[in-house]
């Protein structure tokens, strides 16, 4: 469509360009293609959607691994895209420090612009797109695994108890406030929220899960935990030290199993029966009721933090956001629902 736009409109000017020529004796008339170049030369500036999501994803969680996960794509595909932004803009976005991936100075200016631009592209899509005029938009912030294993399964009884509420779910990490572009958000932690306004929600638990042969024969009891790789989570890397030493057992002797940068590889990975994991049993529930995990043995423990739904005090009066949270507290029987 825009080359057929930009042919008439070349066209076009082509005519009055004659027309002119004719009547003022000029002979110097613009070409067609001299036209289309000059409209070529004029367009934004602006690299693909693609670019900028897997961007702007790499640079929040500083993982091309959880970029990915997020986006459903491999690992190769985000680098393919970072990399075609780089070529694009003629400059490095990402650089490694120590085997650490950092921001260079043009990455971290990019971001700070970026989000703030995704975040009000993304409202406006979803405002233009509303086909009731009159309902609400509710944009919460939510950790991926929580989203994805807890909330999103709830959702549908949200949707037929408030079908005029639209909710937007955003799972870029850490959460920002200033910016407006969140109403609230769910997320790990305590009571301090600078700011800010917490409801709390549950507490978390972590259980040791594992597939039901690994548990049948070399995982019966935690004297067994020496002989099964523990599978590590890099962003909760004392999770095993933590359960091991409130079960009263020496962190000594287990075997460091691979490492994973997102909930979703790591529960993958314990249903393949690469090993034993430590992970919060709410994200779990649904694996060990199927029978596709099971928790060999105990204890539960409990872990320092809980989980909260978090707001500005701004949006205390907002409908949508009461009605949600009214939701949200009969769901995980805090006080208040």
């Amino acid at each position: 469509m825009q080359a057929d736009l930009l042919h008439n409109a070349g066209a076009a000017t082509t005519k009055r360009g004659t027309k002119l020529s004719e009547t003022s004796a000029c002979p110097q008339a613009t070409s067609h293609h001299e036209f289309i170049s000059r409209i070529n030369d004029m367009r934004r500036k602006i690299p693909s959607p693609v670019m900028l999501q897997a961007f702007e994803l790499s640079a929040r969680t500083l993982s091309f691994t959880q970029a990915a996960d997020s986006l459903n794509l491999t690992q190769s595909a985000i680098s393919h895209q970072i990399q075609a932004l780089e070529d694009f803009l003629g400059v490095r976005l990402f650089e490694r420090v120590r085997k650490r991936l950092q921001l260079t100075s043009a990455g971290e200016i990019l971001l700070l612009r970026l989000t703030p631009a995704l975040d009000a592209l993304e409202s406006a899509i979803i405002e233009t797109v509303s086909t009731e005029p009159a309902a609400s938009v509710l944009r919460l912030g939510v950790v991926p695994a929580v989203a994805t294993q807890w909330l999103i399964p709830r959702l549908p009884r949200f949707q037929r108890e408030h079908p005029r509420i639209a909710l937007t779910l955003v799972t870029r990490l850490p959460f920002n406030f200033q910016n407006n572009s969140l109403d609230a958000a769910i997320n790990l932690g305590n009571t301090r929220w600078p700011g800010a306004r917490s409801d709390w929600l549950m507490d978390e638990h972590m259980v040791v899960v594992c597939t039901p042969e690994m548990a049948a024969t070399t995982l019966r009891t935690p004297d067994d935990l020496p002989r099964v790789p523990t599978l590590q989570m890099t962003f909760r890397p004392h999770a095993w030290h933590d359960w091991l030493a409130a079960s009263g057992l020496p962190a000594e002797g287990t075997t460091g199993g691979m490492k994973f940068e997102s909930f979703s590889l790591v529960l993958r990975a314990a249903m393949a029966g690469l090993g034993a994991a430590v992970v919060p049993r709410l994200l779990v529930e649904d694996e060990l009721e199927n029978g596709r995990l099971v928790s060999p043995f105990g204890p539960v423990v409990r872990s320092p933090t809980s989980y909260y739904l978090v707001y500005p005090p701004a949006n205390v009066t907002l409908p949508a956001l009461q009605a949600f949270r009214g939701w949200l507290l009969q769901q995980t029987g805090a006080p208040g629902g």
